[in-house]
């Protein structure tokens, strides 16, 4: 009897070693794939996080520009209603920032003369000498000017404060959309030959005071999407 116990024993230990040696660890082959599938899903997620710094700054900036395009808008409309409207000549050219509540902690100052080789990527600054707000791009992979064929990159973008008129070339994204002149009346005709203003807009249709891209440009959006979502630029 005990001889048939231990040779109970003696198989049941045998099959225990037997799965254990089974389940012990990876295969070599199941080492390998394990290294391939997890070297490329690493592969993958690298390249959309090095994304995510470019989007980044992009959003950034067009937040900043949509801030400093409302504080330019609310000046001309504070100006028409104190009735002076006439008088915003003085602020073309000025520095936009000097609108802003709390400027941008990116935001380097006012100078005449920039070496921007020294310039760190990402500020902005005012140029004194030509009147423009400037923005240095750190990532313009995907900025392009909308001159010519549209396939020239940027790597800064400028704006200044202009009044505009009828019948100049006008874009969408400039200022908040509003008519000036009708708000005003200067789109009557027998009010615009007697009205002028100190920028030599005599006779012509005013239209308003608004934030204008030196260069025309498109920033467009880099990279990120979601499985069957749509995200508009």
């Amino acid at each position: 009897m005990q001889i048939k116990e231990i040779f109970v024993f003696k198989t049941q230990l045998t099959q225990m070693t037997s799965t254990a040696r089974k389940s012990k660890g990876f295969s070599l082959f199941e080492l390998i794939v394990y290294i391939l599938l997890v070297s490329i899903v690493f592969s993958a997620s690298m390249r959309r996080f090095n994304e995510f710094p470019g989007e980044a700054e992009r959003a950034n900036f067009l937040a900043i520009s949509m801030q400093l395009k409302a504080a330019v808008s609310l000046q001309m409309m504070k100006a028409i209603a104190a009735g002076n409207w006439e008088n915003l000549g003085p602020i073309e050219n000025t520095n936009p920032m000097d609108l802003m509540l709390e400027t941008p902690s990116n935001y380097a100052g006012a100078f005449n003369l920039v070496d921007e080789q020294t310039m760190p990527r990402r500020t902005w600054y005012f140029d004194s000498f030509n009147g423009q707000l400037v923005y240095l791009v750190n990532d313009n992979s995907n900025l392009f000017s909308t001159l010519g064929d549209g396939t020239s990159t940027i790597s800064e973008i400028r704006y200044r404060i202009v009044q505009k008129y009828a019948g100049e070339e006008a874009r969408s994204d400039e200022g908040l959309g509003i008519d000036a002149g009708t708000v005003t009346g200067l789109n009557d005709p027998s009010l615009r030959a007697s009205s002028g203003n100190s920028s030599g807009g005599r006779g012509r249709n005013w239209q308003g005071l608004v934030l204008e891209e030196v260069v025309p440009f498109n920033w467009a959006r880099g990279g990120m999407s979601l499985p069957g979502v749509e995200i508009p630029e």
